[in-house]
């Protein structure tokens, strides 16, 4: 590896945790609340995980302390892992309110993520626009002006953007790039938008397409155009964008379900484990738009943190909520030795798949180069 790639890594991997300690310690403090508001009692809640490195504060029953891994948090609660006698322990409450104290992480992940999308929205406004990403010598682009970075507003009065936060949208470069092709060898009225903000409006005369050389002369991207933004607006688009992100992130855990089932020695298309959204964190944050960006790949990765956390495996919540629904349902109390069997092999089973995603990351990281 290069020096290059060394202080890549050096630099992606503390901002990753940057974005992943809060969200998780955000995970954990909705059972913190919610367990205090339900009467269970905390025994501790943690930053990072054992071996313990300092206790930093302490309640009339809880323990807050600072670990020596940097890689989360945790809450323990008492009768959550082992038998207790205690009134007031998780395994001795009823199941709704031992339910709503495992749901309640997932809760909050939710509202961060749709938090974050809030201050995106209103603060940033992103709109995706087509832009010009590079202009050929001797095109219909080069004689008309056009440089690269201008925005291509509309062709013959027909524009095309769409919302950054509305994930799934169609790229607008690309009905740009099809309105282009449709008039060519045609002259249209293009309206273009310089770096500085100025529109201009340009009569130009489109060649016919032939083998590299488009009908404009142009390789037409897409850039982020910062606009103003309004708090009722950007409410509506941080719970549309969470439910859309909900929805995406559901698409791959089932594509990388498919892959382990019928391919497991092939890498998931499009989805990324801890090396993976590292590279995209070193990668985003070099860009002109990367606190934006940053910010938003924050909102994706707590809506993620939330909807792995909700499926039915322990030792996620929620697989957790389903070991408590069945032992309610079978009348079993306490913390048994199968449950405690049933957490451990769950555990060893996403340690092995994160492995087994990284192993790709890997891959695509050695290949690629940042």
């Amino acid at each position: 590896m290069t020096l290059d790639g060394i202080l890549f890594w050096v630099k992606a991997v503390p901002l990753l945790m940057l974005i992943l300690i809060p969200l998780v310690l955000v995970h954990e403090f909705g059972h913190f609340l919610m367990a205090r508001l339900s009467g269970i009692r905390v025994l501790e809640f943690g930053i990072g995980f054992p071996p313990k490195a300092k206790v930093i504060g302490h309640d009339h029953e809880t323990e807050y302390t600072l670990n020596w891994l940097p890689i989360g948090g945790f809450v323990r609660l008492e009768g959550e892992e082992s038998e207790s006698d205690d009134p007031r322990a998780f395994s001795n409450a009823s199941l709704p309110r031992q339910l709503v104290v495992l749901a309640a992480g997932v809760t909050m992940n939710l509202l961060t993520a749709v938090v974050l999308m809030f201050i995106i929205a209103w603060v940033f406004n992103p709109v995706l626009e087509p832009s010009v990403g590079s202009v050929q010598l001797g095109s219909p682009a080069e004689a008309a002006g056009l440089h690269t970075g201008d925005i291509l507003v509309s062709v013959n009065g027909s524009g095309h953007t769409s919302q950054l936060l509305d994930f799934g949208a169609p790229d607008p470069s690309t009905p740009m790039r099809d309105q282009l092709l449709a008039n060519q060898g045609k002259t249209v009225n293009l309206v273009v938008r310089d770096t500085s903000g100025h529109e201009r409006t340009l009569d130009v005369t489109l060649r016919v397409p032939t083998g590299n050389q488009g009908a404009l002369g142009v390789g037409v991207g897409t850039a982020i155009v910062y606009t103003p933004g309004d708090p009722v607006n950007a409410a509506g688009q941080a719970v549309s964008g969470t439910w859309k992100a909900l929805g995406l992130i559901l698409v791959a855990l089932g594509d990388v379900g498919h892959q382990i089932a019928t391919n497991p020695t092939q890498a998931p298309p499009g989805v990324a484990g801890p090396v993976g959204i590292a590279e995209e964190v070193g990668n985003v944050v070099t860009q002109d738009n990367g606190p934006m960006l940053l910010l938003l790949l924050a909102a994706v990765l707590s809506a993620n943190l939330a909807l792995v956390n909700f499926l039915p495996f322990p030792p996620l919540d929620g697989g957790k909520a389903a070991v408590m629904i069945v032992k309610k349902v079978f009348g079993k109390k306490g913390v048994g030795a199968l449950e405690t069997a049933t957490y451990l092999v769950g555990f060893a089973l996403l340690m092995t798949f994160i492995a087994w995603i990284s192993f790709f990351d890997i891959l695509r990281a050695g290949t690629s180069g940042p």
